[in-house]
């Protein structure tokens, strides 16, 4: 995996902990894309660009489609899939968290692994794997997309 930096100024936005990006940022994020920078400093952090570039899929203003070939791209580079950002957070717990089906099947398929647990700070996601988060979420808030979400981990 690459060691380079990618120094960017976000704006963040924070949803249980996770780190996010608005939809202005994906300039920046297109950048460190085209030069394979498999890390970014965000709000002082360093952040994995996969899970920072996962967290802008479900903006409205973005392109999704968009957004998985900034993945892709970062992929192809050598960066990690499985690399968790500052609050534990992996780019699938990402897809889980927001609810996104089309997110998740994009990342298992690019070989995500969905059995690695949350390292963060937080008691109720802490030492939870994909299933087991997303089941907390669904709980807490069920919706379709978190059944689907649900049904997707379960058949991988």
């Amino acid at each position: 995996m690459r060691n380079k930096f990618y120094a960017i100024a976000f704006f963040p936005m924070c949803l249980l902990g996770a780190t996010f990006v608005h939809a202005d940022e994906l300039s920046a994020i297109r950048a460190a894309a085209g030069k394979g920078e498999c890390f970014v400093i965000h709000e002082g952090r360093q952040e994995p660009s996969v899970a920072l570039t996962a967290s802008a899929y479900d903006l409205p203003s973005s392109d999704k489609q968009e957004v998985l070939r900034l993945i892709s791209a970062f992929l192809a580079h050598g960066c990690s899939i499985e690399q968790p950002d500052s609050a534990g957070m992996s780019p699938v717990n990402v897809s889980v968290l927001t609810a996104e089906p089309e997110l998740l099947r994009y990342l298992l398929k690019a070989g995500a692994d969905p059995s690695l647990r949350i390292t963060g700070s937080r008691p109720w996601a802490n030492g939870k794997n994909s299933v087991e988060f997303a089941q907390a979420l669904n709980k807490a808030s069920p919706s379709a997309r978190r059944a689907e979400v649900m049904e997707i981990l379960n058949s991988n």
